[in-house]
């Protein structure tokens, strides 16, 4: 699987991200025994994804091995393998099944609002500051500025631009957007704003107060209106 395999509508605010609830699984000390585990692969799944986000999230993708991860997970190491061909397949699919699980609770709450509105725009930021609270170590992952990470960060930016980009049409087609701005070009700068923004607060939340990050993204989403003005 690859990233561009979602590039149809993920978007953080206009076309969203996604996670499943596989990921928040803690793993625990009290493992269930390996014959448990090998008559129900997906609960071995799940360990396995469960103990990678941990050791992602501490230590970052090049310093954790297969090894680890399945020791964490409680499992021998080649059961790791018939899972995951190695740590990067798995890092990836934890990257996909994080998208996937927010993009579905962004859209249950914008569905409660007009299309491109304004209160679409806000019900999507909240949705996306609480999964980031919720799981903060999981963010760590998705949007680590460490240079193994690049590369999925761009790739999530780029996945998301398309469906910023459809809010901004829709905007200015409404008359909604200041004209000058081009919908394409305004989209990419909010994609990577949001992933950099991600990575910033998920590394440190006393940066800044979660509703001075939720008033920060949405005072400076182009698609805001402009703040009114005393006659």
């Amino acid at each position: 699987m690859h990233l561009s395999d979602f590039t149809t509508e993920f978007a953080c605010y206009g076309g969203e991200l996604n996670f499943m609830s596989v990921i928040s699984a803690p793993t625990t000390d009290a493992s269930p025994p390996r014959s448990v585990l090998r008559r129900d692969p997906a609960l071995t799944r799940t360990r396995l994804v469960s103990a990678a986000t941990e050791l992602f999230a501490e230590h970052g993708l090049h310093a954790v091995t297969s090894a680890q991860i399945a020791r964490h997970a409680g499992l021998a190491t080649g059961t790791f393998y018939l899972h995951f061909a190695d740590k990067l397949e798995l890092f990836r699919a934890i990257v996909f099944e994080a998208l996937a699980e927010l993009r579905t609770r962004q859209d249950a709450a914008a569905a409660r609002h007009p299309s491109a509105s304004q209160a679409e725009l806000r019900a999507r930021t909240e949705v996306f500051l609480d999964f980031a609270e919720e799981k903060r170590s999981l963010m760590r992952v998705l949007f680590a500025r460490s240079a193994e990470a690049a590369g999925i960060a761009e790739e999530i930016a780029g996945v998301i631009a398309p469906g910023i980009e459809r809010r901004y049409q829709a905007l200015k087609a409404a008359g909604q957007m200041t004209r000058e701005l081009h919908a394409g070009v305004a989209a990419q700068a909010r994609a990577a704003a949001l992933v950099r923004i991600a990575a910033w607060w998920s590394e440190d939340p006393t940066r800044a107060t979660r509703a001075e990050v939720a008033a920060t993204l949405l005072r400076l989403d182009p698609g805001a209106p402009a703040p009114a003005t005393n006659p």
